[in-house]
């Protein structure tokens, strides 16, 4: 008995302490009653947006929130939340704060004052040692958004304190743009061109129309000495990129068309390749066929010639979406180029049904022959190659 006791004793202590861990830092909670505990307890607030689904948020929840060393520190200096922020209330508090600070990804941590006014914001899975080390440098004044953005405006002109102001809203999801004008409104064009300017501009630019940006690619040489050329050009591609995908995602031709006038001038040639598969993007999600037509056909060759994907792609598209011979022939040809850049199934399936449906039945054998051959060498079984050889042996 005493035996039994002492196990079913043992058991208890263990799913004790078992619940014990799986109690996390963050519990959900409303956020004006967190709000008067912030100014009754006189200590900023931190708020945990996370999403169900996410697996950082789930293992900072299992392997950070748990530890003690963090739950002690947090408790003691902050009043803390968590929200869903995929859920109603979520969207209603990410809405509240948007001109302070944007959620575009899980978990973001944001620190407030009692008087709502953003301190920091972190983003991203973070170790125990990691999470406890952000949150003490948040405690100093001097890491705090308020007096950070103090001390930058006493003084634009300085490098340390523009970049440590733009890195500080960067992570609260702000665009620093302005920022970084306003400094480079105090250097004259000779001394932009250090390494430490680079940085500035690399992080605080992130606007392709505007006079700093055009400055870096008018001055891409001088730039490519201070950081490196791929550095430079990761950053104006990166921009133009994130600036012009939202508008192809959204179907914004006008928009869209406005800002491609803008990076068309640069004349760089991995901007034009960018631009060309937007375009072709941009025409297949509004309909607008013929002008997949026209795009293709001038720049199938400077664009896409040897990227196998893309050209796959596009020749799978003509024989899906166009009906008149003569793109279709097009079609056919960048085809046979495509098995030339290197010999699958699936380019022979896609050449005989182009030759197929343009009624070259010759051709159409000839290319399915070719690709049982290739299946048989490989020993693999394919049934559409199979049916196409019957088809052109029919004709």
């Amino acid at each position: 008995m005493i035996k039994k006791f002492i196990l079913i004793l043992f058991l208890i202590l263990n799913t004790a302490l078992a619940v014990g861990q799986k109690q996390t830092l963050f519990l959900d909670k409303n956020y004006t009653e967190t709000l008067t505990k912030s100014k009754v307890e006189k200590k900023p607030i931190v708020i945990l947006f996370y999403a169900t689904w996410c697996v950082h948020c789930n293992k900072m929840k299992n392997e950070v929130f748990t530890d003690s060393i963090v739950t002690q520190f947090y408790r003691t200096n902050f009043i803390l939340m968590a929200v869903d922020a995929t859920s109603s209330y979520g969207q209603e508090l990410r809405t509240k704060f948007q001109n302070k600070f944007k959620v575009s990804s899980f978990p973001t941590f944001v620190f407030m004052d009692s008087d709502e006014s953003l301190l920091y914001c972190i983003t991203g899975e973070l170790t125990k040692d990691a999470f406890l080390s952000e949150g003490k440098d948040v405690l100093l004044p001097e890491n705090q958004l308020p007096n950070i953005l103090k001390t930058y405006n006493e003084d634009p002109s300085n490098q340390d304190k523009c970049l440590k102001y733009i890195t500080t809203i960067r992570k609260a999801g702000m665009d620093a743009t302005p920022i970084a004008q306003k400094y480079f409104s105090t250097k004259t064009q000779e001394e932009r061109f250090t390494e430490l300017n680079w940085r500035i501009f690399s992080n605080g630019i992130n606007n392709f129309d505007t006079d700093e940006f055009k400055f870096v690619v008018k001055n891409k040489d001088s730039f490519s000495k201070v950081a490196s050329p791929s550095r430079v050009d990761k950053k104006i591609s990166y921009t133009i990129s994130e600036t012009l995908k939202p508008l192809v995602e959204l179907g914004d031709t006008i928009n869209y068309n406005k800002k491609r006038l803008i990076a068309k001038s640069f004349q760089i040639r991995k901007i034009d390749s960018l631009l060309y598969r937007f375009d072709i993007q941009l025409a297949l999600q509004t309909g607008n066929l013929k002008k997949y037509k026209i795009i293709t056909t001038e720049n199938v060759q400077n664009f896409s010639w040897n990227d196998a994907v893309l050209l796959y792609d596009i020749c799978n598209t003509y024989l899906e979406t166009i009906n008149d011979k003569k793109g279709l022939l097009q079609a056919l040809e960048w085809s046979k180029h495509l098995i030339s850049l290197g010999e699958s199934i699936d380019k022979y399936v896609l050449t005989t049904k182009l030759s197929l449906k343009v009624k070259d039945h010759k051709q159409a054998l000839l290319f399915a022959q070719k690709g049982k051959l290739l299946a048989d060498s490989l020993g693999f079984k394919n049934d559409e190659i199979n049916s196409l050889l019957a088809e052109a042996k029919r004709h």
